[in-house]
């Protein structure tokens, strides 16, 4: 994998037909900002034309959990809203079996318009009260890339630039659990971890892992990347978009018309993470401010690399060295992957020199200090402007979409 001459190219796999479909090219971009962090330091960007696809931020679901004045089972509150919400929800009894009678449910509006659900919300009021106002429990917010002509390739380009260049703020690598995997199916003969690990090692054997490369695996274009566990407070998944609707259970879905074919990136939001951005109740979502969403969930960055100078110094050639298993970590694991290998390097050179101060100390000599360049939160990565830029503008689009759905109803 030569940087300096060809960039990096990726091969787009599908696992369900066991075919290469296309191929998703690199090149070498320099950098224009003057941070030390990137003093000497190139990025490498995607071959892609961001202006080809449409971009809009939805709410995909959120669910709400009501407290009711008086009891009554799921079938009389899905009356009250089918003919409300136009299809019916999906409802869980908090206090009991699926059809017993309770005041506690929680209800899932699947792609809600505000206006229609706060309909719902009053008439089940009207119906049954309401001992306080409906709290969120949990919500999904996703933003897709449509392209403006149908193209199955590029559609799945973008799906990985999306997958490779997602940088979160939360610690996904530690517990195994959280990390990238991609899913395909169901079932664990589905699923394969970006990043490996073993069940039959130790933490700290496992993390040479993140340094080495060998193992590594690529997510595959027809499968869901998904970051975070089961059941975190926030969770992330990237996937191509070509179904809707779909119920597990029943084996149904709905296959999209190719113009509504499209790549996504979800985050669901559930408690206590909703209480830290100032969502208790539907109402908060009318002061919420989605463009500040995009930090906290949706960052998209670039990774750098050394320049690799014609007379290279030894310290500079050995730098430059790195760029072929830097680059060979991030064209299957992502940023993800390239920002947990530069922790554990960073890590171990700490622990090497915590072995060695002792002894130098001891024989009167100093030890340089370390380059702190590049260690912050962000690293050697640098922000995917133009891709965060469609992002915003799409999350502040669906900020006026929601505050006009509470207008509407006023």
């Amino acid at each position: 994998m030569n940087l300096r001459l060809q960039g990096i190219p990726i091969t787009l796999f599908a696992a369900k037909t066991g075919t290469v479909i296309g191929q998703l090219d690199y090149r070498r971009s320099k950098l224009t900002r003057t941070q030390a962090r990137f003093a000497g330091r190139f990025a490498i960007q995607p071959v892609i034309n961001l202006e080809e696809f449409k971009t809009k931020a939805v709410i995909d679901w959120i669910s709400l959990r009501f407290s009711l004045a008086r009891a009554t089972q799921h079938q009389w509150l899905q009356r009250e809203i089918e003919p409300i919400f136009g299809r019916p929800c999906y409802i869980e009894n908090i206090d009991g079996a699926p059809n017993n009678s309770s005041s506690r449910f929680d209800i899932r509006f699947q792609e809600p318009e505000i206006a229609t659900v706060l309909k719902v919300l009053h008439a089940i009021e009207t119906r049954f009260g309401l001992k306080d106002e409906p709290s969120v429990q949990s919500v999904e917010i996703s933003v897709d890339f449509t392209p403006k002509i149908p193209d199955d390739l590029q559609r799945a380009r973008l799906v990985r630039v999306l997958m490779n260049h997602l940088q979160v703020r939360s610690d996904v690598t530690t517990n195994f659990r959280d990390r990238p995997r991609t899913v395909w199916g169901r079932g664990p003969d589905h699923t394969q971890r970006l990043l490996y690990n073993s069940k039959h090692l130790t933490a700290t054997e496992n993390n040479r892992f993140l340094l080495d490369t060998e193992r590594d695996r690529a997510p595959y274009a027809d499968g869901t990347l998904i970051i975070g566990e089961k059941e975190a407070e926030v969770r992330w998944r990237v996937m191509d978009k070509i179904i809707d609707r779909q119920n597990i259970a029943a084996e149904t879905f709905v296959e999209l018309d190719d113009k509504l074919k499209r790549a996504r990136v979800e985050v669901t939001l559930g408690l206590p993470e909703l209480k830290k951005i100032g969502v208790s109740t539907l109402q908060d979502l009318r002061s919420l401010s989605f463009t500040k969403l995009q930090g906290r969930y949706f960052q998209f960055t670039l990774p750098t690399f050394v320049n690799e100078p014609e007379r290279a110094s030894k310290k500079e050639a050995i730098a430059a060295a790195s760029n072929q298993e830097r680059a060979s970590k991030f064209s299957k694991t992502g940023v993800i992957g390239l920002k947990a290998m530069d922790a554990a390097k960073a890590d171990a050179k700490r622990k090497m020199r915590r072995m060695i101060l002792p002894d130098l100390h001891a024989k009167g000599l100093r030890m340089k200090g370390a380059n702190r360049n590049a260690q912050g939160a962000n690293g050697s990565f640098v922000a995917y402007d133009e891709l965060n830029e469609r992002v915003r503008v799409a999350l502040r689009n669906l900020r006026r979409r929601v505050v006009d759905g509470f207008s509407a109803d006023t």
